[in-house]
């Protein structure tokens, strides 16, 4: 039925539904068979008006006038390009329809289509001719997409950096040294480190400006220039006068490294600490290659290093004291000082710890073991060598300012072990309380402004004067400002106060032995028999243990 109805119009460039005047269609009559006809037409690639169609075959039906004048279905269409811009305009690409019947995409319509789309910046032409050719290659209505054009995102400008031209004391491992066949020289811990008269400490990298990004459509977007820092002048350290991006060491001796400058410290290197050498006070590092022998003392206001071991002496110093070997002591009668005490304002570090007193600013970190000590720290205890398989603490009391972590915890037998861990609790605690009744005082406060408010508004207008409602006004205002700022102060350290409780535990890794005493704050429990790898945590009203056995709160019966 299509074949009497569907004709091409005198340019071929179209094909027309015509219903013949003595034509009668059938009720069923759609567009089935349509697309049969348009291909003996040699139709079959133009673009079939779909909406036509149907319009045509519900007119035809009714009869209207419209349908025995002709409808154009179907037409030659050439190929399509549209440009679109997506990712904030930082991509465009380019869609390519194929011809319905008509010609394949030309170089002047990609031109048209990215000027549409304002597309100017970012173009690639490698690209455009990609869309070109397989633009020529697609069926009637294929589609085939290719990104065209790329934006440049704007690069931030680097800040200010600074590279440090020695090696970071704190950073060296005293570790025995191998030498070219393979021996290992137990005295040779590597070489120390030392800086000579102007030699050169830290070098400035100055910022760079920042590089301003440019969308496809041209618009640009800025970037923040790297900010600036000065390199500062240490102690014993000063800009160098031919380069005022370079840091210069004013003495010889021992650099201590940090953020934006170089202390330069005077160091005093010994063999060892004993009879023949007497006490050492030295302002500076002290570096001892051997040992520092009993009843020795020792004083430095930075960093004492000790290749050998500190046996029953008194060793203080204001920065870290690191000991390659042992720190040992005697056994002492009970209530008798013991035999070798060890101070640092930073961290104390060593392989073992036996019968001493240990206190530092800082953290202790030991490897093997510490046994029957008077420790304190105001951070962690760590006592774990690197493959977390050796490390027991032992014996005598332990106060950590925060964590405490090692393998075994106790010993076999009778002897007890007292752990008081994160004892800043008490500090955290008195200033929480403090927080609270400063917002209770706000409260009243805001409490005293509001009821100023109340009354001055029950009292005449006639008795009222804007000067003292502006000053009520400000009053309250303020009130109502400081109790949200105590606030938010509480609650920040409350949040802060909870960080802690949770990180401040105990973690053993491998076993508790009995006789082990737990403390956190004014709560302790005794471990009456053994356990396998354990956390104790204080939750401000009982401490938990939760262990591989998935125990938990065990506190009665432990």
């Amino acid at each position: 039925m299509w074949k009497d109805i569907v004709s091409l119009s005198d340019d071929k460039n179209q094909v027309i539904a015509r219903l013949p005047k003595d034509m009668t269609l059938k009720r069923d009559f759609n567009q089935n068979g349509l697309r049969a006809i348009l291909s003996e037409l040699n139709a079959g690639a133009y673009f079939v008006k779909e909406d036509a169609v149907q319009r045509f075959v519900a007119l035809a039906k009714e009869g209207k006038s419209e349908s025995f004048h002709g409808i154009v279905i179907a037409e030659i269409r050439d190929a399509s390009v549209e440009v679109v811009v997506t990712d904030n305009d930082m991509l465009a690409s380019m869609i390519v329809t194929g011809a319905y019947g008509g010609k394949a995409p030309q170089g002047l319509q990609l031109i048209h289509a990215l000027a549409r789309a304002s597309v100017t910046k970012g173009i690639n032409k490698l690209a455009l001719k990609k869309a070109l050719a397989m633009g020529a290659k697609l069926s009637a209505g294929e589609q085939f997409t290719q990104a065209v054009a790329i934006g440049r995102k704007p690069i931030e400008g680097k800040n200010a950096k600074f590279i440090a031209l020695v090696k970071d004391i704190s950073k060296q491992v005293l570790a025995p040294v191998e030498d070219a066949t393979g021996k290992v020289d137990m005295l040779n811990l590597g070489e120390t480190i030392n800086v000579a008269v102007g030699q050169p400490l830290m070098r400035r990298i100055p910022p760079t400006a920042g590089t301003p990004g440019l969308t496809v459509q041209g618009k640009v977007l800025p970037a923040g220039d790297g900010k600036d820092a000065p390199l500062r002048e240490g102690k014993n350290s000063a800009i160098s006068d031919s380069d005022p991006d370079v840091l210069v060491a004013l003495i010889s001796g021992m650099p201590i490294l940090h953020a934006a400058t170089v202390d330069v410290d005077e160091v005093l290197v010994m063999n060892s600490i004993g009879v023949a050498t007497g006490h050492v006070k030295f302002k500076g590092n002290v570096i001892v290659r051997g040992n520092i022998e009993s009843d020795m003392i020792v004083r430095a206001t930075g960093n004492i290093v000790v290749s050998g071991f500190i046996e029953s002496a008194n060793v203080q110093a204001q920065g870290d004291i690191e000991v390659a070997k042992g720190i040992i002591g005697h056994n002492v009668s009970d209530g008798k000082p013991k035999s070798c005490s060890v101070k640092a304002g930073g961290c104390i570090k060593a392989n073992y710890a036996q019968f001493s007193e240990l206190q530092a600013g800082n953290d202790i970190l030991l490897a093997q073991y510490g046994m029957n000590n008077e420790m304190r720290c105001g951070q962690n205890l760590t006592i774990r060598d690197e493959t977390g398989r050796t490390g027991t603490l032992s014996g005598g009391t332990t106060k950590v300012g925060g964590k405490v972590s090692c393998v075994n915890l106790g010993v076999e037998g009778d002897t007890a072990t007292h752990v008081h861990a994160f004892a800043r609790y008490k500090m955290y605690k008195d200033r929480q309380n403090k927080y609270k009744a400063h917002y209770l005082m706000a409260q009243e406060a805001t409490m005293n402004a509001v009821r100023k408010e109340l009354e001055f508004k029950k009292r005449p207008k006639a008795e009222r004067s804007e000067e003292e409602q502006d000053q009520i006004a400000r009053c309250k205002l303020a009130a109502n400002a400081n109790l949200e700022k105590i606030r938010l102060a509480r609650d920040e350290y409350s949040a802060e106060f909870t960080r802690q409780l949770d990180e401040n535990v105990i973690e053993v890794t491998s076993k508790v032995f009995t006789h082990v005493t737990i403390q956190f704050g004014e709560e302790r429990i005794t471990t009456k028999r053994s356990h396998g790898a354990s956390f104790f945590r204080f939750n401000q009203f009982e401490i938990k243990c939760s262990t591989t056995l998935n125990e938990d709160a065990l506190t009665q019966d432990f």
